[in-house]
């Protein structure tokens, strides 16, 4: 947003130096990126009349003018063909300078040409190459133009998304007059009284258009615009066209809300439409293209075809032009929403769109329409005959409640209640005060407001960040309190994330007759039916989340991803005799093993079992038990959907609480992932204590350990998991911690056994254990062994 500071003092009374007002308005949220001193490079270029127009002999590309600049009367060639009689034009006779050209009588075909007529790219006074500057007719004759076009210092702002109503001059000007403890001065509108004439506009679509203002003007003239609005314009960055586009393109740099002027006569039966476009409807744009809409766009049209894309750009067919006489103004609310789509759609951003698709308050119209016919009567000789104010649904007005304890908690900093109350006013708000509270209401303009942490921000970024003291928090928080703030959930996906798991979201909705039968053994034995299903696919509530993962296992080997390892945290539903239906929290994971083999699934499975083992260290937690899943003979019963000694289930306090093991064969071949797949289901809230264990702090151990390795070797459906129970019995409170190394099966040791690696590590608090102290313990586990599994030791 481009911001004159000539136009700025208009509204209120700056008296700093520029780089205090940037670092001022940026330490306040509008932030100041560029300072660009603007000033004309131009000497002795004066204001002309063209008083004649006739062909230059010989040629078909130039044309030859009379000037007068009052009391001189001399002929300039030029190739420009936008003049006619009577315009005011810049003059460059010979001598002068534009930036580092001397300007000198040249001799075209024979003729003198004494001097030049410029353009505003040869002034520095805009990008318009196409033609000699129209300068405003009332401009004195002979005038030196650099007082028409005085030097100026230009802002560029960047205004954040939320706050439309900055980008304009009187935005600005009310957030600098809030800084500064100015005044504000807001240009005075006179009231003229018109006719109400609600039939000038019908809204069809009221959805995209929250509210719509028109007003007829007669008897309007169409000219080039005075000099100090087009140096407003030009500083804006915007090309001044003539007296009525220039009036609403200044209402809107100055105000924030856009405005269209619509040649009244051009439009069919002299009304206005506001409607959804049909499917194909063609219009022709004011840039010269002509663009395709759809029926989700928005336009503004009268009673026959599209005469304006809403809130972006005007048609062509309904321009103003100089023979004008009858406009209608239009200033119009329109859903951001559906602007902001046609703009992306249509690839055409707009100084109009840019505003509508950020979203302007609807009360915005009113004023800027009166503004607007206010200038046109001054300017163009307008006068408003008819209006109409369509207004479905008025903004009801918002009170915050604020109170001062919130203030200096969000903060940081104390700030008097009245200095807060005082901040607001300046900022527009309605502020009542009560006791230790404030009840506020936001001006018309602002949207953006409405919560209590909104007026904290406004007292904030005017009070200064910048006189925020760097301290601590005020309220000292306990290092126990902190770590039980942490969530339980994000602390498992944390580790999860660590392992090289990826999150899936599967849907909670799945197919009550395709879904497989795979889930934790204690899971409700149904599903939870929908009575009125979106899609018949979807008719049930999942009770487990491992088929959803598994599903995207097998998508993710169709895509010749294989080898994926998810995991879940999702509520699953289970319906127990009564209709009450319980939603338990559970955490899943799942692995897809490619190759390999059973020796692959089964390190998988191992490697699934220490991630669960982190987690439940995470939560500070001992870890859970392991137990091989007993199949009852010929049925899977509970288990169905796993396979068969490569199952087990987990135990906390001796009771099951989840599942992990290897999917059986039958469900990954229904569910097309080839290779193999192993698991994991937990109730989350069990094994994870809800997350509200605090670590205890242990001294370092002062005494070194003692590390051992057991090999022992069983026959038969014994489960690890009962060789470290008997391991931890027999070990006593030296035997700290004990890890599974490895497992072996193989022809070596004969149909039916297995080789399973342990790693024992002893150690006490209060001394140096001996060796002979460990080698007791470990012939008592190794004798304790033998006795219970008939197992070969080999330590």
């Amino acid at each position: 947003m481009l911001i004159s500071l000539n136009w700025l003092k208009e509204y209120v009374d700056i008296s700093v130096d520029v780089p205090t007002l940037a670092t001022r308005l940026t330490l306040a949220g509008d932030e100041v990126e560029r300072i660009v001193e603007q000033d004309v490079d131009f000497e002795n270029v004066v204001v002309a009349e063209v008083q004649g127009l006739r062909p230059l002999p010989g040629s078909t590309k130039n044309q030859l003018a009379t000037i007068t600049t009052g009391p001189a009367v001399t002929e300039v060639v030029t190739g420009a063909w936008n003049l006619k009689v009577g315009d005011r034009v810049p003059y460059a006779h010979p001598g002068s300078r534009l930036k580092d050209r001397r300007i000198d009588t040249k001799t075209f075909l024979g003729v003198e040409s004494a001097g030049m007529l410029c353009s505003a790219i040869e002034l520095g006074l805009g990008e318009d190459a196409a033609g000699i500057m129209i300068l405003d007719p009332s401009a004195p004759l002979g005038a030196d133009l650099r007082t028409l076009y005085p030097r100026d210092t230009i802002l560029e702002l960047e205004i954040k998304s939320n706050r439309p109503d900055l980008l304009c001059h009187l935005g600005i000007a009310r957030e600098v007059a809030a800084i500064f403890n100015l005044s504000l001065r807001e240009p005075s509108v006179p009231k003229v009284r018109t006719t109400d004439a609600p039939e000038l506009v019908r809204i069809d679509a009221p959805d995209g258009c929250r509210r719509f203002n028109g007003r007829l003007m007669t008897g309007v003239s169409v000219a080039a615009s005075p000099a100090w609005m087009q140096a407003r314009l030009r500083a804006a960055g915007v090309r001044p066209i003539s007296n009525i586009v220039d009036i609403t393109n200044y209402v809107m740099l100055e105000s924030g809300q856009p405005m269209h002027a619509f040649d009244y006569q051009r439009l069919k039966d002299g009304r206005v439409v506001v409607r959804r476009a049909r499917d194909g409807e063609e219009i022709a744009c004011l840039d010269g293209k002509t663009r395709r809409l759809t029926s989700n766009d928005m336009v503004v049209a009268d009673t026959e075809r599209a005469q304006g894309i809403a809130g972006i750009i005007g048609g062509a067919n309904s321009a103003v032009q100089s023979g004008t006489t009858e406009i209608f103004l239009e200033a119009a609310t329109w859903e951001p929403r559906s602007i902001r789509r046609t703009a992306r759609l249509l690839g055409l951003r707009t100084e109009a769109s840019a505003r509508f698709e950020k979203g302007l308050s609807p009360e915005l119209s009113l004023p800027a329409i009166e503004r607007a016919a206010a200038l046109v009567a001054e300017l163009a000789g307008g006068r408003a005959t008819k209006s109409t104010d369509v207004y479905p649904g008025p903004l009801k007005p918002v009170t915050i409640e604020l109170e001062a304890d919130r203030i200096d908690r969000v903060l940081g900093v104390k700030v008097e209640l009245g200095e807060a109350a005082s901040i607001l006013e300046r900022l527009g708000f309605k502020v009542e005060r009560k006791d230790r509270m404030l009840r506020a209401r936001p001006p018309a303009f602002r949207l953006d407001c409405s919560i209590p942490e909104d007026l904290v921000e406004e007292v904030g970024r005017i009070y200064g960040y910048d006189r925020v003291p760097s301290t601590l928090p005020g309220a000292r928080t306990p290092v126990r309190d902190l770590y039980v703030r942490a969530d339980a959930d994000e602390a498992a996906r944390e580790v999860l994330a660590g392992h090289q798991l990826d999150e899936a979201v599967t849907s909670s909705l799945v197919s009550g007759s395709g879904t497989p039968t795979i889930a934790m053994p204690m899971a409700a034995p149904s599903l939870v039916r929908i009575r009125n299903p979106m899609a018949e696919n979807r008719d049930a509530l999942r009770r487990s989340l491992l088929p959803g993962l598994l599903e995207a296992l097998a998508l993710n080997a169709r895509q010749d991803q294989g080898g994926a390892r998810l995991f879940e945290l999702g509520s699953i539903f289970w319906k127990g005799d009564s209709d009450v239906v319980d939603q338990p929290l559970v955490l899943a994971l799942a692995a897809h093993v490619q190759a390999g083999g059973a020796d692959a699934a089964a390190a998988e499975l191992r490697s699934i079992q220490a991630t669960l083992a982190t987690v439940r260290d995470r939560f500070a937690l001992p870890p859970t038990d392991f137990k091989q899943a007993e199949f009852p003979s010929g049925d899977p019963g509970r288990f169905v959907g796993f396979h068969p000694g490569r199952t087990g289930e987990i135990l906390e306090g001796g009771e099951p609480i989840g599942i992990v093991g290897e999917v059986h064969p039958e469900v990954a071949t229904q569910l097309g992932l080839p290779g193999r797949a192993v698991v994991a289901e937990v109730l989350f809230d069990r094994f994870s204590a809800g997350g509200e264990r605090t670590p205890q702090a242990r001294p370092l151990p002062r005494f070194p350990g003692v590390r051992r390795d057991l090999t022992v070797v069983i026959r038969g459906k014994i489960g690890g998991h009962d060789l470290v129970q008997v391991i931890r019995e027999l070990g006593g409170y030296t035997l700290r911690e004990i890890y599974m190394v490895s497992e072996y099966q193989g022809p070596a040791l004969g149909a039916g056994a297995r080789s399973l690696s342990f790693r024992l590590q002893y150690q006490a608090d209060d001394r140096t254990l001996t060796n002979e102290e460990v080698s007791a313990v470990q012939q008592r586990i190794i004798e304790g062994l033998k006795q219970r599994f008939e197992a070969e030791v080999r330590s």
